[in-house]
């Protein structure tokens, strides 16, 4: 199996067992929260790396 589909797998399970143990652990609306709240995290790290593009492709631009 090549490394890349290794890594692909590996974060499969463990998010997987994560959410199996948030299910125990935490109840339904707080499970929810955590889940807004990283998906928030996920599209602001989505963001910046458009706002760094941009600002490359801006920069090349102007040279």
């Amino acid at each position: 199996m090549q490394p890349q589909f290794t890594g692909i797998i590996r974060r499969s399970l463990l998010s997987g067992a994560l959410r199996r143990a948030e299910s125990v652990l935490l109840s339904s609306g707080q499970q929810t929260a955590r889940r807004n709240a990283w998906d928030s995290v996920c599209e602001n790290r989505r963001l910046a790396r458009d706002r760094q593009e941009s600002e490359r492709v801006l920069l090349r631009a102007t040279r």
